[in-house]
């Protein structure tokens, strides 16, 4: 695709302190599936959604209910996970680019 557009994204939100950083994702997913580039530069408390050292944690409302559990047995991903997977998807064409 050689017009191939870009998409410049900016995240300040850390992890778990509110949905912005899952509306990112989702925008970052949705884009790189319609065939879009993007470069994500995480600023300020988003450099932490890539930190290798977080664990994923039991919930205990969904501790019965495997429907909601990752490979891990977990029922919740990180956001490092996520973000893994995004760069996963996004290797090659269309390529996602993320600075911190």
């Amino acid at each position: 695709m050689a017009d191939r557009k870009t998409l410049h994204v900016t995240v300040t939100a850390g992890p778990y302190g509110n949905e912005s950083p899952i509306s990112v994702f989702r925008l970052v997913d949705t884009a790189l599936d319609k065939g879009h580039n993007v470069n994500v530069l995480a600023y300020e408390d988003a450099v932490l959604l890539t930190a290798k050292a977080q664990k994923q944690h039991d919930d205990p409302v969904w501790k019965d209910k495997t429907e909601h559990h990752t490979d891990a047995g977990k029922a919740h991903s990180t956001t490092a996970e996520f973000v893994e997977r995004l760069l996963e998807k996004g290797k090659h064409e269309p390529h996602l680019n993320w600075y911190v």
